[in-house]
């Protein structure tokens, strides 16, 4: 576990490395040559880090066989809500806007449903669990 951990600081460090050498040329140089390759270097990094968490992800539900049915019922609550907010979601006010049809202010206000329930989730989740705590 210990030889993981140093294995990531070291990436870590490097991938700063990595991206203050763009950086200070934009700074001091500041030419679309060095600009262009700090937003190719982002984008390198952040696939990285995004397939290194789904890596971790997969590897920790392989591991602990509850957190795979864990996972599998969190995104069916997931699935639920966003069917729940895409039938609530309404596109008629599409007249108001330029240059937006009535399939894309639908797809918006599901959006906009989705973070509201998961909001209103998350915070019965805090107050539950405060709750639970004081009753302990």
């Amino acid at each position: 576990m210990k030889n993981v951990r140093v294995i990531s600081m070291g990436a870590a460090v490097l991938a700063g490395l990595a991206g203050a050498i763009p950086t200070l040329g934009i700074w001091f140089s500041s030419s679309d040559g060095m600009v262009t390759s700090a937003v190719v270097l982002t984008v390198v990094l952040v696939v990285v880090a995004a397939l290194l968490a789904v890596a971790s992800a997969v590897n920790g539900m392989l591991i602990n066989p509850v957190g795979l049915r864990n996972a599998g019922k969190s995104m069916g609550v997931l699935a639920a809500v966003f069917v729940l907010s895409y039938v609530l979601a309404d596109g008629s006010d599409y007249t108001l806007y330029n240059n937006v049809d009535e399939s894309t202010t639908k797809w918006v206000s599901t959006g906009l449903n989705a973070f509201y329930i998961c909001f209103v989730l998350a915070v019965a989740a805090v107050v539950y669990s405060s709750f639970s705590r004081i009753r302990k």
